[in-house]
């Protein structure tokens, strides 16, 4: 009996990952300096974020990512290679130029269906790219070649 309850013990602690390595072999981010980024990460920041002061540059171990904070509250993310992932402005418009790093029908769409809109955040994925509108909160989903796919409101 006593064997049995050794081997329950063992298996619970298995399946819930609670053992004594937990936490010791914890792949962790890691603040680095801007000159530590990929070239393609520092040439958009110099090119769209000019005069900006960047306030940390983090690189993900975990999934060997980049996560950039640069004053006016825009954060930003990049792949192992320099291309960004994600850029957002928490509740801020983008700025124009900005959103002219997507395919151009993808801007086309956004003139003629949501004249004015003002983008928030903009996610490039595997397959497609996600805009979030400031107001009303509106996400769109595009393909990559720019097509529109659908849109979610919250």
């Amino acid at each position: 009996m006593k064997n049995y309850l050794y081997l329950i013990v063992l298996f619970t602690t298995i399946a819930l990952g609670i053992g004594p390595s937990r936490g010791e072999n914890k792949t962790t981010n890691r603040k680095i300096s801007l000159s530590e980024l990929p070239q393609s990460a520092r040439q958009l920041l110099q090119t769209y974020f000019p005069g900006a002061r960047v306030l940390q540059c983090v690189h993900s171990r975990t999934w060997d990512e980049y996560g950039v904070k640069v004053s006016g509250g825009y954060d930003l993310e990049f792949d192992r290679k320099g291309r960004w992932e994600e850029i957002d402005s928490h509740d801020n418009p983008l700025a124009p130029e900005l959103v002219k790093l997507l395919p151009a029908p993808v801007g086309e769409y956004l003139e003629q269906h949501y004249p004015g809109a003002k983008v928030e955040s903009m996610e490039q994925r595997k397959n497609l790219y996600k805009l979030t509108l400031v107001h009303p909160e509106t996400h769109l989903y595009f393909s990559k070649v720019g097509e529109f796919v659908k849109a979610r409101n919250d």
